[in-house]
């Protein structure tokens, strides 16, 4: 059973560049409650702070989905960024009032890496380690720039250019700096 949509009506805001809308607390508690009580969440109850951090949310603003998070906002709040596609189906901006549904996005966000790829990072050693080190959204916005590239000389160069970011990585980073184990960069 899906749980039913949390509707509620914002205004949206602008910091710098990115328009957001504050999620209101009881939804937020709503949300929080079932993504605690998901079995995908086992690593969030192990943390010390009772709230997660981010929470996993399709936002549905007339008929557009979009799978986003839930970012904190301070004071124990919420707040959701709008993206353009959010926006414009909502015929709103900056000052401007939309509805907006969340729900918990339980479906597993983790890209996996082409075969291709994979065989490409066993010749450089130290990048599949940089990229095994990688926080689990910088490896899938690293993944998702692969996987645009389509044609054969476009795959190259975008190879090309992610070994160069892997090795820049690993160059730059703080020798004394210990990686952390895999079950703790999940969170």
């Amino acid at each position: 059973m899906v749980p039913e949509a949390k509707k509620f009506l914002a205004t949206i805001y602008k910091i710098w560049i990115m328009r957001h809308v504050d999620v209101p607390s009881d939804i937020a508690d709503a949300l929080i409650k079932q993504f605690q009580s998901s079995e995908n969440a086992a690593a969030a109850r192990k943390q010390k702070h009772p709230k997660p951090k981010h929470i996993p949310v399709i936002a549905t603003v007339n008929h557009c989905s979009a799978r986003t998070t839930l970012v904190p906002a301070g004071a124990g709040r919420y707040r959701l960024q709008i993206n353009t596609a959010l926006r414009k189906a909502g015929g709103a901006d900056v000052g401007d009032v939309i509805g907006v549904a969340l729900q918990l996005d339980s479906a597993p966000r983790e890209i996996p890496v082409p075969a291709d790829l994979t065989s490409v990072l066993k010749q450089h050693a130290k990048a599949r380690k940089e990229f095994d080190r990688l926080p689990a959204g910088h490896r899938r916005q690293l993944l998702l720039y692969y996987l645009r590239a389509k044609s054969p000389k476009a795959r190259a160069h975008v190879t090309e250019r992610f070994l160069d970011h892997l090795h820049e990585r690993a160059l730059l980073r703080d020798p004394k700096q210990k990686p952390k184990p895999a079950a703790a960069r999940a969170k």
